[in-house]
């Protein structure tokens, strides 16, 4: 792979020749010899002498801060290469794309446990707060087309309202015995209100009796027959007392039990929600990431640009975890390019000079010749450690000039 651009610095030298052809005679041949033998002696000088010369060295494209570069996280196996080196790319358009056979298995065995999570939960919620209908979460709304969520949701209404019934139907026979119990106290009041009312009139006819009878006007066994009445009548309320005490208690010991039927089935939610939740939030973290890293498999342009430093070209080829795969030049930005000049060849290079920039890496245009220009040249020798030894250099920094964009289509 080859994606640096070569560079020739060539001075652009302008020469005029002009020929004489002097007419010689007869008199004048020994001055035509010495002419001839001058201009032998200037053209073989001129053979000899360096002109300016093309410098030719290899440059990269400069790494510049309003340079996009585009990385994998995980890195995959190519697809698809949708673009070629110096193609104009739009934000957002797929420039690559990765192998995905895997990653949307995973993905959807994690979608459809979350998703069936996610619709136990909100039927929990629901019977834990006692709502007259389930509210789906959005996540399982967002697939709500989906056959196989449509079944979840059905399965979670069709328990609910199973469970609901059960509950209803408990607190309703609960409710029934508790009206009973009502109807038996209105019962009791009643008959207690008239037993008072009966003891009232037999205390004021005993009362009066007892006049009648310490005076001999009455027979005594009257007074006694009163008295025994009148005892009737409070053994009669102490009983109807009793009842009603025991009617209230029972109403209470209904109410009671309705209250635990509705606090165990709100412990029967909690206890499963409790568990649900701590499932989902595992899931829904391997959901999101999944749905990006499936997301990454689409490797898109982060701006309008141009492809430059294309790496990968080949379909099966391997971006291993965290590599450049390509940078992406904004519109309207200069191409700045990094050449390094040999010690030698330095005095044919300086700011200012027109330059030859030849991407060979191009696949449909592998001469593509643009114009450049010499922006600056290192004052100082650079030196980096190679394989081969220590190598010696100059640093220029060459810019595209708008001509040369032109040229490359931007």
């Amino acid at each position: 792979m080859n994606n640096s651009p070569s560079i020739s610095v060539e001075p652009s030298p302008e020469s005029q020749a002009t020929a004489t052809t002097p007419r010689l005679n007869q008199v004048q041949r020994w001055i035509s010899w010495a002419l001839v033998v001058g201009l032998l002696a200037f053209v073989a000088w001129a053979a000899m002498a360096p002109l300016g010369e093309g410098v030719p060295t290899q440059a990269t494209v400069a790494i510049d801060t309003k340079r996009k570069t585009i990385q994998h996280l995980q890195g995959g196996i190519i697809r698809e290469v949708l673009v070629r080196e110096g193609d104009q790319v739009k934000e957002g358009q797929v420039l690559l794309r990765l192998e995905d056979g895997v990653v949307k298995a995973n993905l959807e065995a994690v979608r459809q446990r979350y998703l069936g999570l996610r619709a136990m939960e909100s039927r929990l919620l629901a019977e834990q707060v006692d709502r007259d209908r389930i509210e789906f979460h959005p996540d399982v709304l967002a697939e709500a087309k989906d056959p196989l969520i449509q079944r979840h949701v059905a399965t979670q209404e069709q328990l609910w309202r199973t469970r609901r019934s059960a509950l209803q139907a408990d607190l309703a026979a609960i409710e029934e015995s508790i009206r009973g119990q009502e109807a038996m106290r209105q019962s009791y009041a009643g008959m207690i209100e008239s037993r008072r009312s009966q003891q009232r009139l037999l205390q004021e006819q005993l009362s009066n009796i007892r006049g009648l009878v310490s005076e001999g006007y009455a027979p005594r066994n009257q007074q006694l027959e009163l008295e025994r009445q009148v005892a009737e009548l409070t053994t009669s309320l102490t009983d109807l007392n009793g009842n009603m005490i025991r009617v209230g208690q029972a109403v209470a010991e209904l109410r009671q039990r309705a209250a635990s039927r509705r606090q165990d089935y709100r412990k029967e939610s909690d206890a499963q929600l409790a568990d649900v939740v701590r499932e989902v939030q595992s899931d829904e973290g391997r959901f999101k990431a999944l749905r990006e890293e499936l997301a990454r498999t689409e490797i898109r342009s982060p701006s309008d640009g141009q492809v430059v430093g294309l790496v990968f070209q080949t379909v099966g080829g391997v971006i291993g975890p965290g590599q450049r795969v390509l940078d992406v030049v904004p519109e309207q930005e200069p191409l700045l390019l990094e050449a390094r000049i040999q010690p030698h060849l330095i005095n044919s290079v300086e700011p200012g000079l027109l330059t030859d920039v030849r991407f060979s890496s191009f696949a449909h245009a592998p001469q593509l010749v643009v114009e450049g220009k010499v922006l600056s040249v290192s004052a100082d020798l650079l030196s980096e450690q190679t394989p081969m030894g220590p190598v010696s250099y100059f640093l220029a920094r060459v810019q595209v000039t708008p001509a040369g964009m032109k040229t490359l289509g931007r």
